[in-house]
């Protein structure tokens, strides 16, 4: 049977659509996009709408794309007002929504997630603002079309160094990642992983019967982000001082969702990880040191200690600071400081005069330069760790400052 369903949920901040319609392709009301837009001539795989699109398409003046593995595209369409970094940014997040992580109970193979969306023709729709939004998904159920996607607005996708970013106080809550996994889990888990959506559900109603998830819905959509932002710390400064992410969920933090919920802290970590895969392009108007290391005085760092690869971009002289995941740091064109820290670290200072910053003295680090590169091993392990430096001039230790030229 054709299932015909328009689900629209109004939570307290976000408005979800879920046009769903596994339908044949006899039903002439659907809509789909053409499954063979060439993306590849394009330096930042966006290009211009095609006139070969269905006229619902129209309004939206950029595509891009990723490929499942059958080959099938997962595509995204671009309303103008939606910027091009805006874009890149939400095909990375979504590419490491389905980015296979080896050893996890539900991660280790995302390929039939990926090939769902694909086979469902779904679309993430990227849209100026709400009022856009509304005007196009009504426009399209008054003519009575249908198209299988999830929505994501300009002010919702927040990049990494901006000032939203940034803001000590009230920083502007990045939707990206909440949105874009409505669209993974629509589209892709619910139609075929179903172990993860059976412990979904049973995590969800625990959940519900101890009061720990607030709200009185039957699906795991929001529930699951409730536990994914936990997870990551977005709500670990409780903007409403109240220990409740929106009165909707209790565990606002890591630390908290471990206790509260331990049943949902193991379904994000063995679904999306430890750390974010992607690498954060920090924006190029950001002056300051960016940090990927927790810090209690900086807001920011309670998201931005989950990354592990991050490049300054621009020609600011910033600088950048790593964490003990194994990271990869790059500089932009001006002068730059890094200070990789633990893990096995990969640190490129790109042009400029770039300085690597260790925390102890150099009699405590074994140097070598291999054709070029230049290899820093701390044997206090635990501090700085393993560092490969490219394209850096100077090191600084605790007790002197040296060129790469000297070792």
């Amino acid at each position: 049977m054709c299932k015909k369903e328009i689900k629209i949920i109004f939570p307290i901040y976000l408005i979800i659509v879920f046009l769903a319609i596994p339908c044949s392709a006899k039903n002439n009301n659907f809509k789909a996009l053409p499954i063979d837009i060439d993306i590849s001539k394009s330096s930042n795989g966006i290009v211009m709408m095609p006139n070969n699109v269905d006229k619902i398409f129209k309004d939206f003046d950029r595509y891009t794309k990723i490929n499942a593995p059958n080959g099938k595209p997962i595509h995204i369409v671009v309303e103008p007002g939606y910027n091009d970094r805006q874009v890149i940014y939400a095909r990375k997040v979504l590419i490491n929504h389905l980015t296979n992580l080896p050893g996890t109970k539900y991660g280790h193979d995302k390929t039939t997630i990926a090939n769902a969306m694909a086979n469902n023709q779904s679309i993430l729709f990227l849209f100026k603002d709400t009022n856009s939004f509304r005007g196009w998904f009504r426009n399209i159920e008054r003519k009575g079309f249908e198209v299988n996607g999830q929505d994501l607005r300009a002010y919702e996708t927040i990049l990494e160094g901006t000032d939203g970013y940034m803001a000590q106080k009230n920083p502007t809550r990045d939707a990206s990642y909440e949105e874009i996994m409505h669209f993974v889990q629509q589209w892709g888990i619910e139609q075929a992983h179903p172990t993860l959506s059976q412990d979904l559900f049973d995590a969800f109603w625990d959940a519900r019967a101890k009061n720990i998830y607030l709200l009185n819905y039957d699906e795991t959509h929001e529930y699951f982000i409730c536990g994914f932002e936990a997870y990551y710390d977005m709500w670990a400064h409780d903007p409403e001082n109240d220990g409740t992410r929106e009165s909707e969920y209790v565990p606002i933090s890591n630390a908290s969702l471990k206790v509260n919920d331990p049943k949902m802290y193991n379904i994000v970590e063995q679904f999306m990880g430890k750390h974010w895969m992607y690498m954060a392009e920090i924006a190029k108007e950001y002056n300051g040191t960016f940090s990927l290391s927790k810090d209690s005085d900086k807001t920011y760092t309670n998201k931005s200690q989950y990354l592990r690869k991050a490049a300054l971009t621009g020609n600011n002289n910033n600088d950048l600071t790593g964490n003990n995941f194994d990271n990869s740091l790059f500089g932009n064109s001006g002068n730059n400081n890094i200070k990789p820290l633990g893990g096995f670290d990969i640190i490129d200072g790109g042009p400029g005069n770039d300085v690597a910053i260790f925390i102890g003295k150099k009699s405590e680090y074994i140097l070598r330069n291999q054709d070029g590169r230049i290899i820093v091993d701390d044997i206090n392990y635990w501090r700085d760790g393993q560092n490969i430096l490219i394209n850096m001039e100077k090191l600084k230790f605790l007790d002197k400052t040296m060129d790469v030229t000297d070792i």
